[in-house]
């Protein structure tokens, strides 16, 4: 699976992301004009290949910003707001978990002077989760309540489990 496309997946889970990027495709749609009907609420996505040394093999960098209305200043945490949500979008556990994602950096808010917007942006290293061997699968093995011998009794407490192969 494409890394982007499991990261949008986890990120549309949130109905405020969801609607945030749908804006976003609204603006872009109507053009960049200061006079079109288009939201200035957003949040746009930018991926970029992560040539950084350290980096995990396989993984991309992802920059989101959130623009708002320079109207809406009085709402100061919005972006934050916003970032936070984002954090937690990729961060949520998963049953099978495809890939894996750690915050970078975040910038601090910044006048965007085209567009009439405040933004602020924070930059994810995103990398495809590790695969669980099988000899790791059994390792994790669930304790059982099982019974214990009399001869092993003065070696186990009451309530101690025993790992079971069943």
């Amino acid at each position: 699976m494409d890394l982007r496309f499991a990261a949008f997946v986890l990120i549309t889970r949130d109905a405020t992301l969801r609607t945030l990027l749908v804006n976003y495709a609204d603006r872009v749609e109507c053009g960049h004009t200061p006079e079109s009907a288009a939201p200035t609420c957003f949040l746009a996505l930018k991926w970029a290949v992560n040539d950084r040394p350290s980096a995990p093999a396989g993984s991309q960098l992802l920059t989101a910003s959130v623009h708002m209305d320079r109207d809406r200043e009085s709402e100061p945490r919005f972006l934050d707001h916003v970032l936070t949500r984002l954090r937690a979008a990729l961060a949520k556990p998963v049953r099978n978990p495809v890939i894996t994602a750690r915050c970078l950096n975040t910038s601090p808010e910044v006048m965007d002077d085209g567009v009439d917007t405040i933004f602020k942006s924070s930059t994810f290293e995103v990398a495809p989760a590790p695969q669980h061997s099988t000899g790791a699968a059994l390792i994790e093995l669930a304790p059982w309540p099982g019974c214990v011998d009399t001869g092993t009794a003065a070696f186990a407490a009451p309530g101690d489990a025993v790992a079971s192969m069943n």
